[in-house]
């Protein structure tokens, strides 16, 4: 029996969401990185938290196929770890909500048939 490629982010909106996060995400840690480059010590809360976050969404996100849990628990330690230290921002907190609320609901899809 072949195992079905599910994916978190099956839909369009969904993926949108996973890429808006994972960008800024990206860019507030560039964005850390250019500003402390003179006193480099918060970088080892910023960068691991930053950008850990946006891989963590991309590898749940777009990397795990066929393990719908791993996929999901990958996302959602994401945006955890990515809100820290982008609760400032008050759009990030909306979006990674929006973006746990929308994994939790993702169901895997049944085939209709199981032709031989």
């Amino acid at each position: 029996m072949n195992v079905p490629e599910v994916l978190v982010f099956s839909t369009r909106i969904d993926r949108v969401l996973a890429l808006s996060a994972v960008s800024v995400l990206t860019i507030l840690g560039l964005g850390e990185l250019i500003a402390r480059l003179d006193d480099p010590t918060p970088l080892f809360f910023w960068l691991p938290t930053l950008w850990g976050g946006a891989a963590l969404i991309l590898a749940g996100g777009f990397l795990v196929k066929g393990n719908l849990r791993l996929a999901k628990t990958l996302v959602i330690l994401g945006c955890a770890v990515g809100w820290t230290p982008s609760v400032w921002t008050l759009v990030m907190p909306v979006l990674l909500i929006t973006l746990v609320i929308r994994t939790v609901r993702t169901r895997p899809k049944e085939p209709l048939l199981n032709l031989p």
